[in-house]
């Protein structure tokens, strides 16, 4: 019995080695999965990569000069006087004075917000409306300056408000072409032209100024000289620059150089200086631009 129960253990040791060397307990595609799921060989793809060009900012630097400048001053004053005429034809239709024309004038100031004001005059130069409503004040006023026939430009002069300013002005005509009045659209010159000059001068070794033919000064990048007068003001009595100046006014364009005394820190500086000039509405604006000499 003892002999038997040996032999039959022997048995069972046997038949459990032979089940154990054929059984499957491995990964069968020689793969490395943890959880005995057999993983589908993976597939390499080549991914092409997107190349981004480098932003590179526009060389204004060597391309900027002082007629591209002066265009695109008398190019905003061409908007407003197109602006002016349009709003000119409606009154001409409805009359200077009443609803409609004043709604006119409403609307032209909307859709030009460097004007500051709009006025209707009448044939004898009083004003007879204003926008926007808080220069009521003007309406009765005489305009001070004489009829014209096209669109003008005015040379500057000092708002109410302490500021300078111009106005173009033009005049309104019946359609059996009687002159009935005029419109009169005013701004600062300072705004209109640093709204231009300032987007293509930043990052720049540049600097420009525009002024007046009788050297008023209307633009400035050192806006502390805006309304100066450079050609009788004591601060800009320097022979070189005085003749740097008369020579500016007197010729509408030019390349020149000039020397100064920075009165802020009292250094002598030379600049290298292109002019050219906005011709419109009867007056001319010089456009200055200047950089370090070299």
């Amino acid at each position: 019995m003892r002999t038997f129960g040996i032999v039959l253990i022997l048995l069972l040791s046997a038949f459990v080695l032979i089940c154990g060397c054929t059984g499957n307990t491995g990964n069968p595609s020689g793969g490395n999965s943890e959880s005995g799921v057999t993983a589908a060989p993976t597939e390499t793809v080549e991914v092409p990569t997107a190349t981004v060009a480098p932003q590179v900012t526009p060389a204004v630097t060597s391309e900027l000069t002082a007629s591209e400048i002066a265009d695109r001053i008398k190019a905003v004053m061409l908007s407003i006087e197109s602006s002016a005429k349009r709003c000119a034809d409606v009154i001409a239709k409805n009359g200077i004075v009443g609803e409609e024309s004043l709604r006119a004038i409403k609307n032209c100031l909307n859709d030009n917000p460097g004007i500051t004001t709009i006025t209707i005059d009448d044939p004898n130069l009083v004003v007879v409306s204003a926008e926007p409503t808080e220069y009521s004040y003007l309406i009765g006023s005489g305009a001070g300056r004489q009829a014209i026939d096209k669109p003008t430009l005015t040379k500057s002069y000092v708002f109410v408000e302490g500021y300078r300013g111009v106005s173009q002005i033009c005049p309104i005509f019946a359609d059996d072409g009687k002159k009935i009045g005029y419109l009169e659209m005013s701004y600062q010159p300072r705004s209109m032209i640093a709204n231009i000059v300032h987007q293509l001068i930043e990052s720049t070794p540049y600097n420009v100024w525009v002024i007046e033919t009788d050297g008023t000064s209307l633009f400035d990048t050192s806006s502390s000289e805006i309304g100066n007068n450079l050609l009788t003001d004591d601060l800009y009595q320097d022979t070189k620059l005085h003749k740097f100046i008369q020579t500016v006014v007197k010729n509408k364009e030019g390349v020149g150089q000039y020397t100064f005394r920075d009165h802020m820190t009292d250094k002598v500086i030379d600049k290298d200086a292109r002019w050219a000039t906005v011709d419109y509405g009867g007056r001319e604006w010089r456009v200055v631009l200047t950089s370090p000499a070299e």
